[in-house]
């Protein structure tokens, strides 16, 4: 039937200024089972559009495409077997809030989908911490603009207080969540078909299952989670990018 994107998602608006790379990014966490066997997903309909695959081969097929992109992104919103097989999406902050709620992150509905963003951003870290090793912790600290003596057990809450504060601390965070993705994705490297890269951002090599058991998807039913599984790490990618687009208008 076609995937149709929801003009009135001012969140997802700015993916028509994304690079190609970015956006490649996305479509390769919505079109394939990034956090398993990197099969293809039976729900995914981007593969099969005519626009999409006209395209295919162009350096600029994904820029072409960024509203089938982002209309695959809103078709996945929601966590039900009947919204898998959906014709019509969700806007993007809904989908980020449903996907914040599973992971228990804390954040206040009435903000905007930026400030929700930093509060998955600054949770994602959160639970990588344990997993990083003293040079990656310092890493961190630092690029928010933190002391390196924060009391671990206080983490939380001091990065969700620095990406609010400041824009530079949000984009670290950013940068470090989409490239543990990425990383993440590397690792499926080969898997039906698909061609992966890694983000030009930082990597804290706790790509792979480490990454996946921290936000749950280890652990989501295959079937009934499938929009989960999409949603939390593509929230992750489109915070990244809404980003890099705000640092290269701005600074």
């Amino acid at each position: 039937m076609g995937i149709n994107f929801r003009e009135d998602d001012k969140d997802l608006a700015f993916l028509k200024y994304c690079e190609e790379e970015d956006l490649r990014q996305l479509a390769n966490i919505l079109i394939y089972d990034v956090a398993g066997d990197g099969a293809e997903r039976i729900t995914s309909e981007l593969p099969n559009e005519e626009r999409f695959k006209k395209l295919e081969g162009r350096e600029d097929q994904y820029r072409k495409c960024w509203d089938l992109i982002g209309g695959e992104l809103q078709h996945y919103g929601g966590d039900t077997l009947v919204n898998l097989f959906r014709r019509s999406g969700v806007v993007y902050k809904e989908l980020l809030i449903d996907a914040c709620e599973k992971l228990k992150v804390k954040f206040d509905k009435n903000r905007s989908a930026y400030e929700i963003e930093d509060c998955l951003l600054a949770e994602v870290i959160n639970r990588s911490w344990k997993g990083m090793s003293d040079e990656q912790k310092r890493e961190v600290l630092k690029g928010v603009g933190l002391d390196e003596a924060v009391d671990g057990a206080k983490i939380d809450d001091k990065l969700r207080d620095a990406v609010f504060s400041s824009a530079s601390a949000s984009m670290f965070l950013a940068s470090a969540t989409a490239g543990m993705v990425a990383q993440a994705v590397a690792l499926n490297a080969g898997m039906g078909g698909v061609r992966y890269f890694v983000a030009r951002a930082p990597v804290f090599g706790l790509g792979g299952p480490v990454l996946w058991a921290a936000l749950g998807l280890s652990v989501i039913p295959s079937i009934s989670g499938t929009a989960y599984r999409v949603t939390m790490p593509a929230s992750i990618q489109v915070a990244y990018m809404r980003r890099k687009i705000e640092f290269n208008d701005h600074f």
